[in-house]
């Protein structure tokens, strides 16, 4: 958690560039998401809510007082941060809802993009490479785009043909990216290595090549393993070739471009007074914000009103007086309370105000 220093009258949090190697940062905070412990409160089934639109099918039956592995699977781009601040003290995780689409958590690509944000500000989206995305992705030197736009994994796969794909996939490296991309779907893959095979001519044995990655997805790992994240799977060149997996990598593996300090700045002052009135303050970050928590706790450490503004695509600000409008955090009984409010962004979270008060 970040320390908070004063700029005229804002608090600041700063949350350094990470030191090492940029591709480590990256795959560690990865990892990091992949393996967190926690237990299910009670059973659930962690599917898409009634009437909602479905892009692709989920259901992950969870079984109350059992042990998972992993931020879950979800479509709502929590980090890690946000997930573990939802575990408590004896490592049960609470919801306010577990469907997909509601409960705290991410998924393929919401998942790669948190970790690419422990290095640079890139905002929600494809990972194609395309000119919306130019100095973010790049395909392997030796591939030829489709075009500067919208195009699909068939399209680079039938311009390039199938021995430049198996190249490709022998340049990547951990870190870097698979992606199958279909009009309006796709799935992502994080690359931890790649075991290439030629024979005494050089040419690629693509049935006996492989990609081994990690990957966040709608489906347990193993029968012993509870987790949605699949860990060390290993793909072979040819499979992946059929599948339609783009090879993919990270503009910022390749240049000198030095990664920057993030910082996140609040412009507020609520106290234990002003509070019974509603909360006020501007949060505002370098990088994209994860979510901005407010949490009130009754004298017994339970938890009776939270507002966690989350979700959230590319956005930089949120107006705290805005987004608790109608949330009525302070209609209470009488008793004592403690309020906290907390912001984070992919790199870190910080604690900016925390009191007591009295209904």
């Amino acid at each position: 958690m970040s320390d908070i220093t004063f700029r005229n009258d804002l608090k600041v949090a700063k949350f350094p560039a990470p030191v090492g190697s940029k591709r480590k940062i990256v795959f560690d905070y990865y990892m990091k998401m992949a393996t967190i412990p926690w237990k299910a409160p009670h059973d659930f089934c962690n599917t898409w809510a009634p009437g909602t639109e479905k892009d692709y099918g989920v259901k992950l039956d969870y079984i109350g007082g059992k042990t998972y592995y992993g931020v879950v699977y979800a479509n709502t781009k929590a980090d890690f941060d946000q997930f573990a601040d939802h575990i408590d003290e004896n490592g049960v995780f609470h919801c306010d809802s577990y469907y997909y689409t509601e409960i705290v958590g991410n998924h393929c690509s919401s998942s790669m993009l948190l970790a690419y944000q422990q290095l640079i500000p890139v905002g929600w989206g494809t990972v194609r490479p395309s000119e919306a995305r130019k100095g973010l992705f790049s395909l392997p030197k030796n591939l030829t785009s489709p075009g500067p736009w919208t195009w699909v994994s068939k399209d680079l796969f039938d311009l390039n043909g199938e021995e430049a794909i198996y190249e490709a996939y022998a340049t990547l490296e951990y870190a870097d990216i698979l992606f199958f991309a279909k009009h309006g779907s796709g799935h992502v893959r994080m690359v931890s290595d790649v075991d290439v095979k030629r024979d005494e001519n050089g040419k690629i044995d693509p049935e006996n090549s492989y990609v081994i990655t990690v990957e966040n997805c709608s489906a347990w790992y193993t029968e012993d393993k509870n987790s949605t994240w699949h860990i060390d799977k290993r793909y072979s060149f040819a499979r992946l070739f059929r599948t339609l997996f783009m090879p993919i990598t990270v503009d910022t593996f390749h240049d000198n471009t030095p990664i920057a300090d993030a910082f996140i700045f609040y412009d507020g002052n609520n106290t234990a007074e002003t509070v019974k009135n509603g909360i006020s303050g501007i949060v505002e970050a370098t990088f994209p914000l994860n979510y901005v928590m407010v949490t009130i706790k009754d004298e017994n450490g339970k938890i009776v009103k939270r507002m966690n503004v989350r979700n959230l695509g590319e956005v930089y600000k949120v107006d705290l007086a805005e987004e608790s409008k109608d949330k009525q955090l302070f209609d209470l009984p009488k008793g004592n309370y403690e309020y906290t409010l907390r912001a984070g962004i992919a790199r870190g979270v910080c604690e900016f105000e925390h009191f007591n008060f009295t209904v």
